[in-house]
């Protein structure tokens, strides 16, 4: 029996775990002794009750590390990765194969073990201004750019790197030129089961604003990279214009508070709605009338072949991985990665709605480019499980 080890760094509502709850699963039926290590227990890991009984599910930590241990575990990992391992139980020998799920300090760990590894690339690397006024944050800054080449040196220890995009590949290549061999990386487009979203999304929410007009949904982590404040900030530009329209936000993240009082800031609470984290977000998908992505950087973005699936046409950024999604426009709106972009995007969707009609013409045929079934088969054979 294969024993194969994911190695993930939360369980949240994610799409990077919506595609590894889909390969757990998937694996539990075959002749797998399969093992997903997390960091440690936490309330936010709410897709853990979906994994199989079958999985067994492990912890690095009791409980979160916080403050100097937090930090002084990081550079253990770092420095002295074997200790680490070590010190936690992570034994190379239990396994026959490690998935680094998502690429992260921990790859450093797992990079040392003299086992098969695979490293998943959900994320687009991009160069990090290291410029700061004091000792103390040049300090940080430089022992972080040092964190950062260790954990790029890395990679060359994994017998293959899977790349979600072109784009990621492309951005990869141009930042971890030095350490990454380009013919070890293998470019796998994101799929997932799309069976039961048409299901989920027919449940009744009761908190979907009441409105006939325009309805714009934006779901996606609430980080910097992501730039939600872009939309926020053109929806009071085009409302002062004399548009009418409203806005949904799904998700939850660092830059949620921050978010949050730009609206009450700008005056926008009766115009956009601030969900947080929903545990099921596809009856609010199907309802909106277009979903807008105006990430700054994007590694592939699934969300889009969700709202996609859903008779919900997209928005999205010039932003590395939508364009794969949507093949530049073909397939959905592209527009500009910058403010002016969003805007553009919104005002053309507001301003001519038979779009709307045009781009769910053409979604089944973007859909047979993410076939889930060559995907999962494709997962099998990088996993070395195709004849269980």
């Amino acid at each position: 029996m294969k024993r194969i080890l994911f190695f993930n760094d939360c369980f949240y509502m994610g799409g990077t775990e919506v595609l590894l709850l889909d390969i757990l699963n998937h694996l539990a039926e075959k002749q797998c002794e399969v093992t997903l290590l997390i960091p440690n227990p936490s309330e936010r890991n709410k897709m853990l009750s979906e994994v199989s009984p079958k999985i067994t599910i492990k912890y690095i930590y009791p409980k979160q590390p916080e403050g100097f241990k937090k930090k002084f575990y990081k550079n253990l990992s770092i420095f002295f990765p074997r200790i680490y391992a070590k010190k936690f139980g992570i034994n190379e020998k239990d396994y026959d194969l490690i998935v680094a799920f998502k690429d992260t300090f921990y790859s450093i760990i797992f990079s040392r073990m003299n086992v098969r590894k695979l490293q998943w690339v959900h994320t687009q690397p991009f160069e990090r201004d290291y410029g700061s006024h004091s000792l103390k944050e040049w300090i940080a800054m430089r022992l972080n750019e040092y964190h950062l080449y260790k954990m790029r040196k890395s990679f060359n220890r994994y017998d293959e790197i899977i790349c979600v995009s072109d784009s990621c590949k492309n951005k990869y290549m141009d930042i971890y030129k030095k350490t990454v061999r380009k013919t070890d990386i293998k470019v796998l487009y994101n799929a997932m089961n799309l069976s039961g979203i048409a299901e989920k999304s027919e449940l009744t929410v009761n908190d979907i604003p009441r409105f006939d007009g325009t309805l714009f949904i934006v779901v996606v982590r609430l980080s910097f990279e992501k730039t939600v404040d872009r939309t926020i900030k053109m929806t009071r530009k085009l409302l002062d214009e004399g548009y009418d329209f409203r806005v949904m936000i799904l998700g939850d993240g660092p830059q949620y508070d921050n978010l949050k009082k730009l609206i009450a800031e700008l005056n926008l609470e009766d115009k956009i709605t601030m969900y947080g984290r929903v545990s099921n977000p596809y009856p609010y998908m199907r309802r909106a009338d277009w979903l807008l992505c105006g990430s700054s950087i994007e590694s592939f973005s699934l969300v889009l072949l969700e709202a996609i699936s859903l008779g919900t046409p997209v928005i999205a950024t010039d932003c590395g991985g939508p364009e794969d999604v949507i093949a530049r426009g073909k397939y959905g709106m592209m527009i500009e990665n910058s403010i002016d972009g969003v805007y553009t995007g919104m005002k053309t969707a507001l301003d001519k709605p038979e779009l709307k009609d045009y781009y769910n013409s053409l979604a089944s045929e973007n859909l047979t480019r993410f076939d889930y079934n060559k995907w999962i088969a494709e997962v099998d054979r990088l996993l070395g499980v195709e004849n269980l």
